[in-house]
């Protein structure tokens, strides 16, 4: 009788045990093989017989479909970046070439074919989309061809210790976005009738992500960081689609929990953001740092506070300088605040921005080069030391290292009620995941 007995109370602890634990899913990508890159392979260098040499580069851009409000400001300061330098440069002059994938991967993958195999440009500068870069990579990686800034942060991009990878990501890979996003949740004081409480330790967060590549890349890291700190029970993730949002909003209102993170692209997150405002949700939201930018945020006055995290920063005196220099240069190339332009005005424009620093990193380790321009001494030059990020500190390739960057400040958004337009105001200054932890 003893032994029936203590086998029924062991059934009944497997079963509590069960009950306790938090089934996540599994969201991590493998990493791709990185080919060695051959010494002395190249195209798109010509030498122009007059002390220049000509580099195509290209790139494929949202500027219709979905991300049209992404690709189309990207690429013009791309392009502004590069007449800039071509007027001023003696040794080397950029060509540069770009199309329209229409937010479509398809498209994008044969834009990509075309820009390496018939235009044979040089390098890719600042590939656009989610969708475009994950279906590329494998193409890149097999054509050796560099791809400097990826306006993406799909887990694809994460590579280890890689000396000679031709893949420079810049912009934070998901991943990282999404443990930063989590380490804010649960280290600052967003809580409180006066947000001066953090999060309690028993206090569930709930995440709403995006059935595509960036909602699953972002909700990894998420899972990840809420394991290392000993949490995941108290994290509950849900996917939804466009159609679903409605749905999978009320879901998540009905688990009352403390904080909600939503993990997904600008369009999305914005639908998302409606949905949870319509459904009476009261609780802090957190998002991707691709979602602070306001001008893709349908502006009102939310009953809830929501924050995102961002990479560049305008307010330090170093960054100031690289805002100005993007100012100036926007301005010269008729995409500044003049109305007889036939332009639009990108000098306040985030993703504008990130095109900015797309081309300057991709000039820093072409200047770099010393002897033949080769896609094996172009990799190199990157890789010899620390880029500075204008706007946005260093990114650091030694070494073969390609994480993209791993700090952030945190950005909470305001409505103003008089102009009836959103801005997102700095509550905290970039710094690393150890420094946010350490909050705690």
């Amino acid at each position: 009788m003893k032994k029936i007995v203590l086998g029924f109370l062991m059934l009944v602890f497997v079963v509590v045990l069960a009950a306790c634990q938090n089934t996540l899913p599994n969201l991590d990508v493998e990493e791709y093989d990185v080919p060695e890159v051959p010494a002395g392979l190249v195209q798109g260098v010509t030498d122009n017989g007059d002390g220049t040499i000509t580099v195509k580069v290209g790139n494929t851009a949202s500027k219709s479909g979905l991300f049209g409000v992404v690709g189309i400001p990207f690429s013009a300061a791309i392009d502004s970046v590069f007449q800039s330098y071509n007027a001023t440069s003696t040794k080397y002059k950029i060509e540069y070439i770009t199309y329209d994938d229409q937010t479509q991967p398809d498209v994008g993958l044969t834009n990509t074919k075309k820009l390496i195999e018939d235009d044979k440009v040089f390098a890719l500068v600042g590939h656009v989309g989610t969708g475009t870069v994950g279906a590329t990579l494998p193409t890149i990686l097999d054509a050796h061809i560099p791809m400097v800034y990826a306006a993406t942060g799909i887990n694809e991009l994460y590579f280890g210790n890689t000396p000679g990878n031709p893949v420079f990501a810049v912009q934070p890979i998901y991943k990282t976005d999404g443990r930063i996003a989590y380490a804010r949740a649960i280290s600052e004081s967003l809580f409180g009738e006066s947000g001066d409480e953090k999060l309690a330790e028993n206090a569930r967060i709930y995440v709403l992500y995006t059935n595509d590549d960036a909602g699953k890349s972002i909700t990894a890291g998420i899972i990840e960081e809420a394991r290392n700190n000993g949490r995941e029970r108290y994290l509950t993730v849900n996917s939804f689609e466009e159609g679903s949002i409605d749905s999978a909003v009320k879901a998540a209102i009905a688990k009352n929990p403390a904080l909600i993170i939503v993990a997904g692209n600008q369009a999305p997150f914005n639908s998302a953001l409606v949905a949870l405002n319509d459904n009476g949700n009261t609780a802090p939201v957190i998002t991707s740092y691709v979602n602070t930018n306001a001008s893709s945020i349908t502006a009102m006055d939310y009953d809830f506070d929501f924050y995102g995290s961002a990479w560049l920063d305008v307010t330090t005196e170093e960054g100031l300088g690289g805002y100005l220099d993007f100012f100036a240069i926007m301005t010269a190339n008729g995409y500044g605040a003049e109305p007889d332009s036939g332009k639009e005005n990108y000098t306040g424009n985030a993703f504008a921005m990130a095109g900015y620093v797309a081309a300057k990193v991709f000039l820093a380790g072409l200047d770099r080069v010393e002897g033949e321009l080769t896609f094996l001494t172009y990799i190199q030059a990157l890789e010899s030391a620390p880029v500075n990020i204008p706007m946005g500190g260093e990114i650091d390739f030694t070494d073969g290292k390609r994480w993209g960057i791993n700090s952030m400040s945190f950005l909470k958004y305001e409505y103003n009620a008089e102009t009836k337009l959103g801005e997102f105001v700095k509550v905290a200054e970039i710094e690393s995941l150890e420094e946010i932890l350490n909050k705690k």
